[in-house]
């Protein structure tokens, strides 16, 4: 074991040093990128689950979660006419000042007007992708196929460095310092991003859309774009699948949560403390556990593994509800959606085009990775309501069947679209 990880370690140094300094440069700070904007989602999260459960319970998570499908859809709307004419860079930088304006804003205002709670959890579910789905895009186009399987659990490893101090801070000092007063720290985070991203941008190489490309644009287009390829139907189908498991579990774990502690800075305490242990385990899993599993037992097989131990998760929970068993089952989704999952679904992006990598992948992995909470909540709603909650596990063990199955038809457009790449390999 030893051994095998030592001369793969040696492989990965060796393969660094064939890396020009620009290449170098621009793993470099796209490496602190998804550092910092893990560190402020990490921050803002818990933060802004608590502030909701206090002013509105636990059980309107799926009326939120619904009342963002709306408010998606415009900002990936607006982002996908953007982006041609303005490019990523621009885009950007100023989305950063919006973030940091609007997220400062609501800090002022949440104790004048506590309402303002509903808002902006609705905001951070949303700004947040669009931060990713930005630094994402430019990496897979200055990314090859063959780099991706190590460097993008670097990606991801990094980040999750980024979430393990950023959910150090509610974890810590939620209670002494309040809630609402930690979400200033937005802005040196954000202004910390904006310098690196900057950086990060000057060693571009790959087709970055511009104001002169593509003229074409809007959400329809992005639509039209997943509809005529098979492949993205399948991209498509398994963030929606994993996004659903994960409101299903989110659901489940902060409607225990709530009811075990009433009190909101020590469930924001509380809920930073638990997330730390996630995104140390989801760092861990980032650095090692998916390049190791994706090497032992191949890229296609890696994504039978997810749906396969959240199927299995679930099945616990059915007949074991209790609240540490649901924060076990919390702990694993969480911890698979952001290192296994996360960097086997990037990889995938790798041999598209550029337009499908930042117009089609936004309307995948922003407006359909929101959305899909919008369909779990009907299903929360409807069998909390009207049967038993106990029935949701058996919701999440019937997503992980589906979602196994569309892998089988899935990757045989994969294989589609990388057979160029490894007859001229």
């Amino acid at each position: 074991m030893s051994g095998y990880v030592k001369k793969k370690l040696i492989s990965v140094r060796n393969e660094f040093a064939t890396y020009s300094g620009r290449e170098r440069s621009f793993l470099f700070y796209a490496l602190l990128c998804s550092f910092f904007i893990c560190c402020e989602y990490s921050i803002i999260r818990p933060v802004s689950t608590s502030l909701f459960v206090q002013s509105y319970g636990a059980r309107l998570f799926p009326y939120a979660w619904l009342a963002i499908v709306p408010f998606n859809f415009l900002l990936v709307s607006i982002y996908n006419r953007l982006i041609p004419k303005w490019g990523s860079k621009l885009l950007f930088i100023c989305l950063i000042g919006i973030i940091i304006g609007v997220n400062t804003l609501f800090a002022a205002l949440f104790k004048v007007f506590p309402a303002l709670n509903f808002l902006f959890f609705m905001w951070k579910e949303v700004y947040v992708m669009l931060m990713f789905q930005l630094v994402w895009s430019v990496i897979h186009s200055n990314v090859r196929i063959g780099q991706a399987k190590y460097l993008y659990g670097m990606f991801f490893g990094v980040g999750g460095l980024g979430s393990i101090l950023g959910s150090s801070f509610p974890g810590f000092f939620a209670v002494s310092y309040g809630s609402e007063n930690l979400i200033y720290l937005t802005l040196p985070v954000y202004l910390s991003l904006l310098f690196v991203y900057w950086k990060m941008s000057q060693y571009c190489s790959g087709d970055v859309p511009n104001p002169e490309r593509e003229k074409e644009g809007g959400f329809l287009h992005g639509l039209k774009l997943i509809k005529s390829s098979r492949f993205l139907i399948f991209a498509l189908l398994i963030v929606m699948f994993m996004q659903m498991t994960v409101a299903i579990v989110d659901f489940q774990f902060n409607d225990y949560l709530e009811r075990t502690y009433p009190q909101m800075d020590v469930r924001t305490q509380y809920s930073g403390r638990v997330l730390g242990i996630m995104h140390t385990l989801t760092t861990a899993l980032q650095f090692v556990g998916a390049y190791a599993l994706i090497q032992w037992v191949g890229f296609r097989r890696s994504h039978y593994v997810v749906p396969g131990i959240l199927a299995l998760s679930a099945s616990v929970v059915l007949f074991f509800p209790y609240f540490a068993v649901i924060t076990i089952m919390f702990l694993t989704t969480k911890s698979l959606d952001f290192s296994v999952f996360g960097i086997v679904k990037e990889m995938l992006y790798v041999p598209l085009k550029p337009d499908q990598k930042f117009r089609a992948k936004a309307i995948i992995d922003v407006f359909a990775y929101r959305t899909s909470k919008g369909l779990a909540s009907i299903l929360i709603i409807g069998v909390t309501h009207y049967v038993s909650s106990h029935l949701l596990s058996w919701a999440t063990i019937t997503i992980g069947l589906l979602w196994i199955i569309s892998v089988s038809f899935g990757f045989r457009e994969y294989e589609k679209l990388t057979k160029p790449e490894q007859e001229n390999a």
